[in-house]
């Protein structure tokens, strides 16, 4: 592999690779069961432990995936950081990898750090096998990157990672599957230079995916001021730049906007999300024949403001139950608690039909609670969407339904 390198103080000196896979949601969100994304992990340790043997890497320096996060980082911030300093991109192949928006923005955001070094080095990217994907077409992004996924064994190459990790039968082409990838990760470490780059926010980025995209659009809507807009009485603790990046439940998140929990539980489900303020949105939430099913995560701290309150009446005429409102309601938010009397009645003036329709959901206490009663709401929504959505018949003369009749005496 020929590969131009750069000078010494440019090359990455982070992680030997960089794990980007797409959260699976559990089965069913309502039974607290086990995580199914530890099956990633498990993979990630494997691949870690051969990297420390294989080479004189640093302990804790072998590789990187979010699940590393603790309570009280900034999700966003030390992602980027480790973006723009891994020196080798592993996505997990899967039918959810290329529906996930923030699979496309960590894959973008890897790749721009060759930015000014010429064209970009798809060579550093490590592409693996984690469930098949006979009938999902790769997107244009990933198109040219060649591994021979063969090399990791025929059974892994048929099933992933998953399918061989999980029957013993499987085990030896399991081992063989992952030193066999640690291998590659280290090879193509030591060949391929990729330059330090500076992803300050990695979220910013545009996916890489923008041509791979689920079929049933919706409107996410978030109903929360910004830190420039705060009501009085209110800290800037859970609020952002944008209204996009409110997080109600930030002590126990570590900052991760709940929007973007949303968006990727929605299209994990098949939905392909628009994500806007409510002044983006206020247009055509309001509009007499819904658009697309909609879901309205409102922070009841927004409807103190009379503004909001006059940009929600139009929304909340009765009969309109292809939107959905979740109110989230954190226990711990100590400002929110002291003043729940006066919240609820702001929240109910603002939107009191809504707040009565079976999809609504206005006291939601943690991000867990969240997470098990979203999916019920988009698919509530979506039913009322088909239900009063207008009909498009084919254009020409009424054609009479076929019959069958008798035969002939």
């Amino acid at each position: 592999m020929s590969v131009p390198r750069l000078p010494a103080e440019k090359e990455s000196a982070g992680p030997y690779f960089f794990l980007s896979y797409a959260h699976v949601p559990p089965y069913d969100l309502t039974d607290g069961g086990g995580d199914p994304n530890q099956w990633v992990e498990k993979l990630f340790r494997v691949l870690c432990g051969h990297i420390m043997h294989l080479t004189k890497v640093p302990a804790g320096s072998a590789g990187y995936m979010d699940r590393a996060l603790r309570t009280g980082d900034d999700w966003a911030l030390t992602l980027s950081k480790q973006l723009s300093t891994c020196r080798v991109f592993v996505p997990l192949y899967s039918p959810r990898y290329f529906e996930s928006e923030h699979c496309g923005k960590e894959w973008a955001a890897f790749l721009d750090r060759t930015h000014g070094h010429g064209e970009p080095l798809p060579a550093a990217i490590v592409p693996a096998i984690w469930t098949p994907m006979r009938s999902v077409a790769l997107p244009e992004a990933a198109e040219d990157i060649q591994f021979n996924h063969a090399d990791l064994g025929a059974r892994y190459a048929e099933e992933g990672f998953y399918g061989i990790m999980k029957l013993n039968k499987y085990r030896n082409q399991y081992q063989d599957a992952t030193l066999r990838l640690a291998q590659r990760i280290i090879e193509v470490a030591e060949q391929v230079t990729m330059p330090v780059g500076q992803v300050d926010d990695y979220r910013e980025m545009p996916s890489a995916f923008t041509d791979n995209t689920p079929e049933r659009p919706m409107t996410l809507t978030v109903v929360a001021p910004d830190m420039q807009n705060l009501p009085d009485g209110r800290d800037a603790y859970h609020y952002g730049r944008t209204p996009h990046e409110w997080d109600p439940y930030r002590s126990r998140n570590g900052m991760r906007p709940l929007a973007d929990f949303a968006t990727e539980l929605a299209r994990s489900r098949g939905f392909l999300p628009e994500v806007g303020s409510l002044e983006d949105h206020a247009e055509a939430l309001a509009a007499e024949e819904p658009r697309s099913p909609g879901v309205m995560l409102v922070d009841p701290w927004a409807t103190t403001r009379e503004e909001c309150r006059a940009t929600l009446r139009p929304i909340d005429r009765p009969g309109r139950q292809w939107i959905a409102v979740m109110v989230p309601w954190n226990r711990e938010d100590t400002e929110t608690i002291a003043r729940e009397s006066q919240l609820r009645g702001h929240l109910t003036a603002a939107l009191g039909n809504k707040l009565t329709e079976p999809a609504a959901v206005s006291d939601i206490p943690t991000l867990d609670a969240f997470k098990s009663h979203l999916p019920d709401t988009l698919n509530r929504a979506a039913q009322q969407y088909f239900k009063h959505a207008p009909a498009y018949p084919p254009e020409g003369g009424k054609v009479d339904r076929p019959r069958l009749i008798g035969p002939e005496e």
